[in-house]
């Protein structure tokens, strides 16, 4: 029995590879476009496109493993799947950089690895086994309108596991699924950014309905919640005082020990950005140099990657918000803008916040000051309406505060007071004024009045300070009736001296000491130099009062600067001082009480003399028409002295004031004081500037006797003549 000739086994060939090659390749492209109209059909997101795609490749070819890589046109990874392995995102950038994807990213040409121990291309994942066994990579280029999008990876146990074949049938699958990734990822970019446009419109409105800062941060770090995924993020504001960091509020893990941590604005990546005012993504914290381990070391968490942004104002860091550590994937610079734009809406929120806070916290200490003030304090509206009044006003003018609001300022005033109506207030400064205030029981009170502009929230208001100065009057008056009442009591005995010093004199033989008749000549003079001075604060007193000049008659110049110049000769002499005369010969007669005047010129030339060295000169001069009115006379007392500072040349005038200088003068600062009170009374007018040659110039206008102005005017007679 001949046994049955066994059948022969087919012989493959190249057609036959062919057909199942073109068969694996049709129930690829037939599975990858089942793919693709499920997703035109649903919209699903590019990570589950991704992850259909990769478990089509990986099934067809029958590998182990595969990975899929989306980036952007600056090679950063924007998504990516794996089937069947894990990979950090550290290890994925670094297969960006340096391994097989990024090789055929940047050359997009498909490549094969036949032995991953060997290849230098092979990133090893030391927690696969692929880093100490053979396995077989090929890689092949997603290409969309000639840019690489993207790479295909699979990975298959054992070395040379893949076929040309294996290669071109995944190429297929990465061309057919090029443009409906990128549709796909462009499609979900424009959903996410009108996303995040219509969260970032929301987040403005929340964050800038409220002026409290907590609240503020608040509102911000659940806005970020919402747009990024980070496992920790936190704000900080900056410390003014101590230009450092303070951790306000942070949410994640250790979030309760980050706030209140402080940075130096020198230290970590934070301070980094609050010192340059940039933004800064971080994505691998354990290798940049900035970072600082503090805030792990003190909650017990590791910060991997993080991206920061200050929040700045007009030029100036308030602060900086951070997110750590990307709940999946990586961060990228779509999150570093989305961060930058949070900050910015921030910033002008949190501006706006401290500023209301230092307005609230300015206007509540000045309301303490308002309050507690010991002198009655009224704002005003800039017509005088009574805005506010502390409790001082109230006690003082004995209103209440509902009897004050709305009412005119005027209220608070006598009527001859009100008839002048307020006073100009100046847009700088204080205006300061006496004033006699009115209470509601129509009692009449003196007052220091203090008034300034001031800003009161948004308004411009004015505030007006009282100082009682009753008790201040009450001495005044008492002080002055005393001093009248002793100066007037003087005179008489004065008087007396004086007299029985000149009777002496004519009583005593001719051949006498001459010594006794220079004690005589001493007494007299200082007796007379007395009496004068009596005179004058008499005359003081009855100025001030308002008592006009009533002993006017007319005065030859030359006589009265002749007189001046004998009372004073024996001074002039003593201290070897020469006076110069420089009188307008044909001035005319002069209208005055002829002794106040006298006394007037005497009291500058005596404060010239104070002030002037030996063989210094003092000039008395006058000239009619002074500034073309022919009305007026100009005397000038001239010295070589120091002259006076410009700011003491009108306080030199009033009572019991004097130039603070070096000099070893001495006096009660009445003289001149006297001196302005007599010439203003006579209708004219006193100051000092700078003498030509240098010294002080005192000048002083009166006016020409009427009758001599008539008889020039009608007879054109020099006036010279008529003067004598």
């Amino acid at each position: 029995m001949i046994a049955p000739i066994p059948a022969a086994k087919p012989i493959m060939t190249i057609s036959d590879h062919a057909l199942i090659s073109d068969s694996k390749r049709l129930k690829a492209v037939y599975a990858v476009h089942a793919v693709l109209n499920q997703v035109e059909s649903s919209n699903v997101a590019v990570q589950t496109l991704l992850a259909r795609i990769i478990e089509v490749a990986v099934n067809q070819i029958g590998a182990n493993e595969g990975t899929l890589i989306i980036v952007n046109p600056d090679l950063k990874i924007e998504y990516t799947w794996l089937v069947n392995q894990n990979a950090s995102p550290t290890l994925l950038h670094k297969i960006i950089d340096e391994g097989l994807a990024g090789h055929v990213i940047r050359t997009q040409e498909a490549a094969v690895i036949d032995d991953t121990r060997s290849d230098p291309r092979w990133v090893p994942n030391p927690e696969h086994e692929t880093s100490n066994a053979p396995w077989s990579v090929i890689c092949v280029p997603i290409i969309n309108r000639s840019r690489t999008i993207g790479a295909a990876t699979l990975h298959k146990a054992g070395p040379a596991q893949f076929a040309p074949t294996d290669v071109d049938l995944l190429a297929t699958i990465a061309n057919q699924v090029a443009s409906f990734i990128e549709n796909a990822r462009l499609f979900e970019q424009s959903q996410r950014q009108l996303q995040i446009s219509a969260l970032l419109h929301e987040a403005s409105r929340v964050i800038n309905s409220t002026l409290n800062i907590a609240e503020i941060m608040q509102l911000l770090l659940a806005q970020m919640n919402d747009l990024l995924n980070a496992e920790a993020i936190s704000i900080a504001l900056v410390d003014q005082q101590s230009n450092e960091l303070v951790y306000r509020v942070a949410e994640g893990p250790g979030s309760e020990k980050i706030v209140g941590l402080r940075l130096p604005s020198n230290q970590g990546v934070s301070g980094w950005v609050m010192e340059h005012g940039q933004p800064v993504l971080v994505a691998n914290a354990a290798t940049d140099a900035r970072f600082n381990p503090e805030g792990d070391e003190r909650t017990g968490y590791e910060t991997r990657a993080m991206i920061c942004a200050p929040m700045q104002f007009k030029g100036q860091v308030l602060g900086t918000i951070q997110a750590i550590n990307p709940s999946e994937g990586t961060f990228t610079e779509q999150d570093l803008t989305l961060l930058v734009n949070l900050a910015n809406i921030a910033s002008s929120a949190i501006a706006n916040a401290q500023q209301y806070a230092q307005t609230v916290a300015a206007e509540t200490r000045y309301m303490n000051l308002f309050q507690d003030s010991i002198d009655p304090i009224v704002l005003t509206d800039m017509s005088g309406q009574i805005m506010e009044a502390n409790r001082q006003t109230l006690a003082f003018f004995g209103y209440s505060r509902e009897e004050l609001l709305s009412k005119s300022i005027h209220l608070l005033y006598t009527s001859e007071n009100r008839s002048r109506g307020l006073p100009p207030i100046p847009e700088k400064g204080v205006k300061q004024f006496t004033s006699q205030a009115l209470t509601k029981q129509n009692n009449q009170i003196p007052v220091d009045v203090y008034a300034k502009r001031t800003q009161f929230g948004s308004n411009e208001l004015l505030q007006w300070i009282y100082h009682d100065i009753s008790k201040q009057v009450e001495l005044e008056q008492m002080r002055e009736e005393l001093i009248a009442m002793l100066f007037h009591d003087l005179q008489s005995p004065l008087g007396n001296v004086i007299s029985s010093l000149e009777l002496m004199k004519y009583e005593m033989p001719e051949n006498s000491d001459p010594a006794m008749f220079a004690m005589l000549d001493i007494a007299a003079r200082s007796s007379n130099r007395l009496q004068t001075l009596v005179r004058s604060l008499l005359d003081i007193n009855r100025l001030e009062a308002g008592h006009p000049v009533s002993d006017l008659r007319e005065v030859d110049v030359h006589r009265l600067v002749q007189d001046v110049w004998e009372i004073e000769e024996p001074n002039l002499e003593r201290r070897r001082i020469m006076l110069r005369r420089d009188v307008q010969e044909d001035i005319p007669l002069i209208y005055v009480e002829e002794d106040m005047i006298r006394r007037v010129l005497v009291n500058l030339v005596g404060n010239a003399l104070k002030y002037s060295g030996e063989s210094d000169c003092i000039t008395i001069s006058a000239r009619h028409g002074w500034n073309n009115d022919e009305n007026k006379v100009l005397l000038s007392v001239t010295d070589e002295g120091p002259g006076v500072p410009q700011q003491f040349r009108k306080s030199i005038f009033e009572k019991w004031q004097r130039v603070n200088t070096q000099s070893s003068t001495t006096g009660m600062g009445l003289g001149l004081a006297f001196c302005r009170l007599a010439v203003v009374a006579h209708g004219g007018h006193i100051w000092v500037d700078d003498a030509p040659g240098g010294g002080a110039r005192f000048n002083l206008t009166l006016p020409v006797a009427p009758d001599m102005l008539a008889y020039d005017q009608s007879l054109g007679q020099p006036m010279g003549q008529l003067a004598g």
